[in-house]
C-alpha cells in the first residue's frame, strides 16, 4: 500500500464507527463466542461446551446483542428436529482470519487454557 493510500484508509475511519466496534468486541465474553463460531457454526449447547465457565443467561444475552449487530447470524432448522444454529454473522466473516490468529496466540502461550 502506497503512502496515499495509507492515508485514504486513514481518513475513511469514522471514530465513532471504530469505538462501537471496540466497544462492541471488547464486552465479555465475545471474542470467546466469536472464535469458537469462527471455527464452525454450533448449537447453543456446543457453544456453551466451547465456553464452559459462561452461563446460559449470558450466552443468550451476547448472543442476541452480537445478532444485532450483525455479527452472528442464528438460523433455525425445520420440525421435527427445531434447533438453532450459530454462526458468524456477514460483519465477521472479514474478522475470521484475524480470530483464528487469536486463537492460535492463546494456544502458543498456553497460560489462558480452556476458556
Amino acid at each position: 500500500m502506497g503512502i496515499e493510500s495509507q492515508s485514504q484508509v486513514h481518513q475513511s475511519i469514522d471514530p465513532a464507527a471504530a469505538d462501537a466496534i471496540f466497544q462492541t468486541l471488547s464486552a465479555r465474553w465475545v471474542l470467546h463466542i466469536l472464535v469458537a463460531l469462527s471455527k464452525d457454526d454450533l448449537r447453543f449447547t456446543c457453544l456453551r461446551r466451547e465456553i464452559p465457565r459462561i452461563s446460559a443467561n449470558v450466552l443468550t444475552v451476547r448472543l442476541r446483542e452480537l445478532e444485532a449487530a450483525c455479527l452472528v447470524s442464528r438460523t433455525t432448522s425445520p420440525p421435527p428436529d427445531s434447533y438453532q444454529l450459530y454462526g458468524l454473522g456477514p460483519l465477521a466473516h472479514g474478522l475470521r482470519p484475524a480470530l483464528q490468529h487469536l486463537e492460535q496466540w492463546r494456544i502458543q502461550l498456553g497460560v489462558f487454557g480452556k476458556t
